[in-house]
């Protein structure tokens, strides 16, 4: 069974245009299925925690942008009878980018009911020791994980009082998250998007954010052992695909399938090498620059002295002094093409 999520609001008003046009050539073409248009935050999430908890396969198409994709994975309980299909309609689509589908929602439909290829993908868990429990936590970190010491479900993470959030395309904190943040409470955006410059506004933020965000040490441990310590930090990112910020190729060898996340740092650069080094990541050519840090994981726990963004697949969670980022256990199917 097909169950359509969508958000009409997203791309500023694209996705209940694009909606029509699906709905259209499903009639045509004579296909059962269920759609439901969110209305408000968290919609997204209840309607996947229901159909998560179904007993037969069922197919979630995500109408939307990054955004609708990384709530409806955050209600999702359990993959088991899940197959995740995508029609993009947002502004950045790093998710859709990052694992090469289609982006014409005609073709993405076809690929959907005709699938070819599918594949596991893994989902990142951000979890955020010491705060306030979330109703609704996310369960099932990876085993190497559990053996870090990280929760590894949902009940361990209520007991802990630990909030985990799931994440798709890359969990950050410090300037990556500030950007999304500001952005988030632009009134810009919208504007922007409607004459299909959408981009510019985080153009515009990264540079503010940039020339005027704090800097901190980081101390960063890896998988339980190496502690590092990163002084005049940027940000920490841990990537699952290649891309994030709407086209940004921060980690290029990252793998969404390989038990693994590429966890970025950026440190002890000056603003202006930074502001060079900006524009050189959207095509990956930043990797190998002194201060541009690239660390495979299963886990990397971060402490800060102040509280920092956080962003999980450019939504934001809250501020935290202390973040771990890690894997869930189970992997994610979705149609490739």
């Amino acid at each position: 069974m097909y169950y359509f999520i969508v958000n009409p609001a997203s791309g500023s008003g694209k996705g209940i245009l694009v909606w029509e046009k699906i709905k259209t050539e499903l009639e045509q073409l004579g296909v059962s299925y269920r759609s439901f248009l969110l209305s408000g935050t968290e919609e997204a999430k209840k309607l996947a925690q229901g159909l998560s908890s179904l007993k037969y396969p069922v197919t979630v198409i995500a109408v939307g942008g990054d955004g609708t994709i990384n709530e409806i994975i955050n209600g999702l309980t359990s993959f088991e009878h899940i197959t995740l299909g995508c029609i993009p309609t947002g502004s950045g689509n790093d998710f859709v980018r990052g694992l090469g589908l289609a982006r014409d929602p005609l073709e993405a439909l076809q690929a959907i009911l005709h699938p070819k290829k599918v594949t596991e993908i893994n989902v990142g868990l951000t979890l955020c020791p010491g705060a306030a429990s979330k109703k609704a936590e996310i369960p099932g970190a990876n085993a190497a994980s559990e053996k870090a010491g990280a929760p590894g479900s949902n009940a361990a993470s209520e007991k802990a009082g630990t909030p985990g959030f799931s994440y798709a395309v890359s969990s950050g904190i410090g300037f990556d998250a500030a950007v999304c943040n500001s952005v988030l409470h632009s009134r810009l955006k919208n504007l922007l998007n409607r004459f299909h410059s959408g981009k510019l506004i985080y153009l515009f933020t990264a540079l503010w954010q940039l020339f005027t965000m704090k800097r901190q040490t980081m101390q960063i441990t890896i998988d339980g052992k190496e502690s590092h310590i990163y002084e005049r930090a940027y940000f920490a990112a841990a990537m699952n695909l290649r891309y994030e910020g709407g086209g940004f190729m921060f980690c290029p060898e990252a793998l969404p399938g390989d038990d693994h996340l590429d966890l970025l740092v950026a440190n002890g650069i000056s603003r202006l090498q930074a502001l060079l080094l900006l524009p050189r990541a959207l095509f990956g050519k930043h990797v190998g620059h002194t201060g541009v840090h690239i660390i495979r994981c299963q886990k990397a726990d971060i402490r800060i002295p102040e509280k920092t963004c956080l962003h999980t697949d450019g939504e934001i969670p809250g501020f935290y002094r202390h973040v771990t980022f890690t894997l869930r256990e189970e992997k994610l199917p979705v149609i490739l093409r």
